[in-house]
């Protein structure tokens, strides 16, 4: 697993490039970068030199070992430029890199107008290598990891796997790759049309497509002041909230293969149900019927694809419309995006599973099958929605009580245990729409850290690690 773990660092190292080099042309301090690409190069040396390339490919367990221990280091290393600048202290930067690379978007950091551009270069570059997700990012652009690749890419994606569009795992990370990278150029012109300067325009397209959330400004979207972009953002956020092998396999099926696709269809009817409920009380309440509108859209779009962008303080918001964000918070985006959350074709297995369970007990002997859109859905597939579910809703339970213990009022907890495991970012509350984790104690930090790695990676890949037998039975550390 070494030489694994070695070429994944390799690319993080070459990743590293991009802000030192940015920071020499800026004229700001290149040392941050400077170290963290000397560390990843040198730990790279280092498991390179442990490890060779072994004739037999990866096993399931060993791939679960490599994905696991990859995203703890990328997350690791990735706190060195904050913590080596001076801007954060070790934990704080950790949990920004955590942020960053999970996609979550919450930050730690007051003051996003003192921290040097490079700085927030690299916050939106964790966002756009972990949205596609680490090992997938780097299967494309370090294809030796053979079949190997498959337990990886698996791992990564826990039970949400897209549908393969092409039978060789790293030829689908390339196409993967390709679409991820043409949304990212199409959304950062769009940017750049509504008036954004260059580089805010490509940092906020890498947190668009990654689902992350991080900006170049303490406002978020509301310091654009601009309805055009926010429409854009829009429809970035929402696009990424798909399965983005749908996408690849459009290219070669036509527009049928989304207009097809049930779950985004059943994720954007929730998003528009959602939007114009809440757009409705919001003109009730007094905001212009444009203006609801297009901020019901906006925080639906952003809170649904887990992006967590903010236009508005819609903590301020009317109880019925804080619900519905809830709500949407919890089922978050499509099976094979870079969104996070339960996952819209979960609900739909769970209200399946929930079906079939009232026709049994009608109908005892009866052979039922569930199809969703052409697929035959395994009842194996049905009870493992169940089991994520009962996952899910149980750590959820744990992390409130955390948050409750280390002073955190109960609706807080709440809102920050839906909003870290669904990786969404801003929550509601003391840790809402205008407000950072800086102020979190220190254990809550801890479990905010670890409820976004758990929520990344499915759950159960981070849950078997723990297991004291998972490590004795591992093997191949070569």
């Amino acid at each position: 697993m070494a030489f694994f773990l070695g070429r994944l660092l390799w690319g993080l190292a070459a990743v590293s490039l991009v802000p030192l080099l940015f920071a020499l042309s800026m004229g700001e301090p290149p040392f941050p970068f400077l170290l963290m690409a000397v560390l990843t190069t040198g730990l790279a040396l280092g498991l390179a030199f442990l490890g060779t390339r072994r004739a037999d490919e990866l096993t399931l367990r060993e791939g679960i070992a490599v994905t696991g221990l990859a995203w703890l280091l990328a997350s690791a290393l990735g706190a060195v430029p904050f913590a080596a600048g001076g801007w954060l202290g070790g934990l704080d930067g950790f949990l920004e890199a955590v942020s960053g690379y999970t996609g979550a978007g919450a930050t730690v950091i007051s003051c996003l107008s003192e921290m040097p551009r490079s700085i927030l270069l690299w916050r939106a570059l964790t966002h756009w290598v972990g949205g596609l997700g680490v090992i997938v990012f780097f299967i494309a652009l370090l294809p030796q990891f053979g079949q190997g690749a498959a337990y990886l890419f698996e791992t990564e994606s826990g039970g949400a796997l897209p549908g393969r569009v092409l039978p060789r795992m790293t030829d689908m990370a390339k196409a993967l790759l390709a679409v991820y990278a043409a949304f990212t150029v199409a959304a950062a012109l769009a940017y750049v049309g509504t008036g954004m300067t260059a580089f805010d325009a490509i940092c906020h397209a890498m947190s668009t497509i990654a689902t992350g959330g991080f900006s170049t400004h303490d406002e978020s979207a509301a310091y654009f002041r601009s309805p055009a972009a926010e429409w854009w953002m829009i429809v970035f956020m929402l696009l990424s909230s798909g399965d983005f092998g749908m996408y690849a396999a459009s290219f070669r099926h036509g527009a049928k293969a989304v207009l097809r696709n049930v779950e985004f269809r059943f994720f954007l009817a929730l998003v528009a149900i959602c939007s114009l409920a809440m757009a409705a009380e919001l003109a009730l309440s007094g905001m212009a019927a444009g203006d609801a509108l297009r901020a019901a859209f906006f925080q639906a779009s952003s809170v649904a694809s887990t992006t967590g962008f903010v236009s508005a303080d819609f903590d301020r918001w009317p109880s019925f419309s804080r619900l519905c964000l809830m709500f949407l918070m919890l089922v978050g985006g499509c099976s094979g995006s870079t969104a996070g959350g339960f996952k819209a074709m979960r609900v739909l297995l769970l209200a399946r599973l929930v079906g079939l369970s009232v026709w049994r007990v009608l109908s005892p002997q009866a052979r039922l099958e569930t199809v969703i859109g052409d697929r035959h859905v395994r009842h194996e597939e049905l009870l493992g929605a169940g089991y994520f579910f009962f996952a899910y809703c149980g750590l959820c339970l744990l992390w409130t009580f955390v948050f409750i213990w280390d002073g955190s009022t109960f609706l807080d907890s709440v809102a920050l245990s839906l909003t870290t495991m669904g990786n969404v970012g801003p929550g509601l509350g003391a840790w809402g729409a205008t407000s950072t984790y800086a102020g979190l104690p220190t254990l809550s930090k801890v479990t905010v850290a670890a409820s976004m790695l758990i929520g990344r990676l499915e759950i159960f890949p981070l849950l078997v690690m723990l297991r004291p037998g998972f490590w004795r039975k591992a093997q191949g550390w070569d």
